[in-house]
């Protein structure tokens, strides 16, 4: 297997810095590998949120208005990583429905995806406390001269934005593809 710098793209874009990693080669329709296993956050996602919660930990450990500030949205920030450990498993399964696919037992991806729709106006009003947190988290890393931080709570409220504009849309497309289709055991 080859390091795959492609994967570091979304941290990129986002500033996060993701170290690089192995991937195996994904599942092809000729693999006898069991498509079950696509039910789950992708790994880019996963790195990158693995990368946030790294990150926020560290600022709460700070001392000072940083450390302040980000333990005063602690409880709520690690409560929504969580929850993103489950919301976004049905992304996985998009390289095999865009290869027109259907992998067996989708239910549990559409039950996920029914789930973030009932739940969509809770998660925004949880979004609009995190981000002004984050807000203050950044101000109060400009006003102690640590631009790392500040940065960061910058690179959360895009990532904040991502989610309500890109990602969740595309969990809740996935669960309405798989409507469409019949399940296959």
């Amino acid at each position: 297997m080859k390091t795959i710098s492609l994967l570091l793209l979304p941290a990129i874009l986002v500033g996060v810095a993701v170290p690089a990693v192995r991937l195996a080669q994904p599942a092809s329709a000729d693999d006898p590998r069991p498509q079950e296993d696509a039910l789950k956050v992708p790994e880019a996602l996963r790195l990158r949120h693995e990368a946030f919660v790294a990150e926020f930990a560290r600022a709460a450990k700070d001392t000072g208005k940083v450390g302040d500030a980000a333990r005063s949205i602690e409880k709520p920030a690690t409560a929504h990583f969580a929850k993103g450990k489950e919301v976004f498993k049905p992304l996985g399964l998009l390289p095999v429905l865009a290869e027109g696919r259907v992998p067996p037992g989708h239910a549990k991806a559409r039950e996920i995806a029914e789930s973030l729709r009932e739940n969509l106006p809770q998660i925004r009003r949880e979004h609009r406390d995190l981000i002004a947190g984050l807000e203050k988290l950044a101000a109060a890393a400009k006003e102690e001269s640590k631009p790392e931080y500040a940065a960061f709570a910058e690179r959360l409220i895009l990532h904040i934005r991502e989610e309500e504009e890109v990602l969740y849309p595309a969990v809740l497309l996935v669960g309405e593809t798989l409507k469409q289709k019949p399940d296959k055991k």
